[in-house]
């Protein structure tokens, strides 16, 4: 996409474009993170204001858009996904909250599993009802959803949803996962899932601290398992991964047992990785060498993410979202905290780099590495610094990995 290179509005690492090339809409764009999203960033983002020209512009860029389309897809027998989307039968609003690890408040001492949210919370959803929209950056407070953008007295047609608009020559993708229990769950294969599907994949990392039904279905492996049914082959938009991840959610809520963390992606046919995270995996997009986007985590406080379970108060649409470029060369990697809690981004990124430049090797290497930093005493890693901090007596030196089910998710872009 190409955006007109005039700021149209700008708050901290956030700027506004105009898309003069296609769509005629307003962009935003993280200068930072290379993220990009169609809505505000923020709720306090400031408004955009177009003069009357410039409003012309952009009322004949979506007529062409319009016109461009709709040719297009009566060409197609099979047709693409187009500008439709904008006005189509979704009515989602879902909340999307930047969410990171806020400064702990926990007792001296704490378990190294993940603690089970939904047991607090059992039977009690009318009482926590505004606990999902706390920000969790060390402040109090609530997150407010934000309203998808629109021109004031333009667009009066409310939301603009999510578009893949399949580019001339779509981004070819090669995509391997690879999961690897805690070694004193290999028996029965651990609590972490994954799936990859067409162009979408996800990474479902089960809690080990959720209560659990002897000979029922753990949640995460049922998660993967709906997602690879329900996903198809195309890419898809974030409501349409919102929707899927809610649609399994309620399958796993009747047969299975536990709970899990998710994060889901895909890349669609229009060179844009979308990604739907609830939880402390994360999925980011690397670069020669450097992480250019990175999904961020949503936790209640340290060592409890948001996660699904029947009687848990978090669902998919509490999740943070994520659209960001790729290009032909770029590594996709998505995995559960037993990568990112054992090595640290410059970890990943040396070890992308060095190893061969097949998806499945590239996802078997950084499994690899990330078990044996957990098993290392004395190996500096990010769990142990945050531990240290949360004061974890066995982390007190601010050392050791952490001995857990490990996932991962490569995908190589072409």
């Amino acid at each position: 996409m190409r955006l007109s290179m005039e700021p149209l509005a700008q708050e901290g690492e956030w700027t506004a474009y105009r898309d003069d090339q296609t769509t005629g809409l307003v962009y935003y764009f993280n200068g930072r993170t290379g993220e990009s999203l169609w809505e505000p960033p923020t709720s306090t983002f400031p408004p955009v204001v177009l003069d009357s020209a410039s409003k012309e512009r952009v009322i004949s860029k979506q007529q062409e858009y319009v016109a461009a389309t709709t040719i297009e897809q009566d060409q197609e027998e099979s047709p693409k996904k187009g500008l439709f989307g904008l006005f189509a039968k979704r009515n989602d609003n879902a909340e999307t909250k930047e969410a990171v690890q806020e400064e702990p408040k926990v007792e001296s001492a704490a378990p190294q599993e993940k603690k089970g949210l939904f047991r607090m919370f059992r039977k009690n959803s009318e009482v926590i009802e505004d606990e999902g929209a706390v920000a969790v950056d060390g402040s109090s407070e609530v997150a407010s959803a934000r309203s998808t953008f629109a021109f004031p007295g333009l667009f009066n047609t409310a939301k603009e949803e999510d578009l893949i608009i399949p580019s001339d020559k779509p981004i070819q993708i090669e995509m391997s996962s690879n999961v690897l229990p805690h070694p004193e769950k290999m028996s029965w294969g651990g609590e972490d899932a994954a799936f990859t599907n067409g162009r979408t994949f996800g990474i479902f990392d089960g809690v080990s601290g959720a209560e659990k039904l002897d000979g029922v279905a753990l949640y995460s492996t049922t998660l993967s398992k709906q997602m690879k049914q329900i996903t198809g082959s195309d890419g898809l938009t974030i409501q349409e991964l919102t929707g899927m991840l809610e649609e399994a959610a309620d399958v796993a809520d009747d047969k299975a047992t536990g709970a899990s963390t998710a994060v889901i992606a895909s890349i669609g046919e229009d060179g844009y990785l979308r990604a739907l995270n609830l939880g402390d995996s994360v999925v980011l997009v690397i670069r020669d060498g450097k992480i250019v986007a990175r999904s961020k985590e949503i936790v209640h406080y340290f060592d409890c993410p948001y996660q699904l379970a029947e009687a848990s108060p978090d669902r998919p649409k509490d999740g943070t979202k994520l659209k960001t470029q790729v290009m032909p060369g770029d590594i996709v990697l998505a995995g559960s905290d037993g990568i990112f809690d054992n090595l640290s981004e410059d970890d990943i990124c040396k070890i992308v780099t060095a190893s061969p430049n097949k998806a499945h090797l590239i996802a078997k290497k950084v499994v690899d590495e990330s078990r044996s930093a957990s098993l290392n005493l004395e190996l500096e890693t990010p769990y142990a610094k945050l531990a240290k901090k949360a004061k974890y007596p066995e982390y007190k030196s601010g050392r050791g990995g952490k001995v857990d089910d490990i996932s991962c998710v490569v995908v190589r872009c072409t």
